[in-house]
């Protein structure tokens, strides 16, 4: 009989095998991806296949010391598979819906971009990914696909050697490197504008994706999975600075504005006021909007340093550290 750990080791080939053999499959893989983007490939798979709906996922010690949250009683864990060790065991991590706040607890950064993003994101994208274009949608295509390359010609030997007994094992070198770049690309491309709330449905076409039909292997997925995963962190953790960013010095303008507004009404305040409390009311009206509340749905986090990927021919999934915490513990 089976041990628990071998028993989602084995889930997590079955999932792997089964995400090309569907466009729904695919692109509902990729949704997770974009959601949970700090994570690597092989975890992201395993809370695809247990909850492909989850939006923040933490460990519990994360979650009651760090974010001062409970997790509710009876709650299910999402089994992740820790390699590192001589034999694999499990570890586990709850999504933000399995939790609840106490006082001066915290929410996870969940960034969502609006419309006053798009022009500082462009500005961010031309800088970091010298890609100048008026449309998102053009400037992620053309990044997703740069990277794409890049990806290839840095992991040549391992793409060969993980196709094998996949569909594109008898493809000459050519070919492999136009059905990875071309798969890669259009799977990066949807990770990138599904996560911005672009309208996917009309920018890509089923033919689009008739590339990733070939990686049908779990090998092979773990090669596309693994390649979509780190590009699209690259340009995610990009974003989030420049949403944060963004909303900072948008926040500052705010209090600044108010600050004028209170000292345009205090020049012009009779020297001798019948009540004297108009200054004191606008004072507090001022508080009142301030955007540091102690629970606030967004929580402005310290910049992320762009983190190098990781080489795909390292097949033990060793655990990844960013910022101090295991990659299982980010949000």
């Amino acid at each position: 009989m089976p041990t628990k750990a071998q028993s989602f080791a084995q889930l997590a080939e079955y999932t792997a095998e089964h995400l090309t053999s569907s466009l729904a499959n695919w692109t509902g893989f990729l949704t997770t991806v974009g959601r949970l983007y700090k994570y690597p490939y092989h975890e992201q798979l395993m809370i695809y296949a247990q909850r492909p709906d989850a939006t923040a996922c933490a460990d519990y010690e994360l979650w009651n010391n760090k974010m001062n949250r409970f997790v509710h009683r009876g709650s299910t864990g999402i089994a992740l598979l820790d390699s590192t060790g001589d034999k694999p065991k499990l570890k586990y991590v709850f999504d933000v819906s399995d939790t609840g706040g106490r006082e001066n607890s915290r929410r996870p950064f969940l960034w969502e971009m609006q419309d006053h993003h798009n022009e500082p994101i462009l500005e961010m994208l031309a800088d970091k990914f010298d890609v100048k274009e008026s449309s998102l949608f053009e400037a992620f295509d053309i990044i997703a696909r740069n990277l794409s390359k890049e990806y290839y010609e840095d992991h040549r030997e391992d793409i060969r050697y993980l196709t094998e007994n996949s569909f594109l094992e008898e493809y000459d070198e050519d070919n492999l490197q136009s059905a990875f770049v071309d798969a890669a690309a259009v799977s990066t491309a949807y990770t990138l504008m599904k996560r911005c709330g672009l309208e996917t449905e009309e920018y890509f076409s089923h033919e689009d994706f008739l590339p990733i039909f070939d990686f049908n292997t779990a090998d092979a997925v773990c090669l596309l999975g693994t390649a979509v995963s780190e590009q699209s962190e690259k340009v995610f953790r990009q974003i989030a600075i420049t949403i944060t960013k963004t909303e900072r010095e948008r926040s500052s303008e705010h209090e600044q504005h108010h600050l004028s507004e209170e000292r345009g009404l205090s020049d012009t305040k009779p020297e001798h006021s019948a009540t004297g409390s108009a200054f004191g009311e606008i004072r507090e009206d001022a508080k009142n909007i301030s955007p540091e509340a102690s629970d606030s749905l967004v929580q402005f986090p310290t910049p992320e340093r762009e983190t190098l990927p990781s080489s795909i021919g390292d097949r033990s999934h060793r655990n990844q550290t960013d910022g101090g915490f295991t990659r299982n513990r980010r949000l």
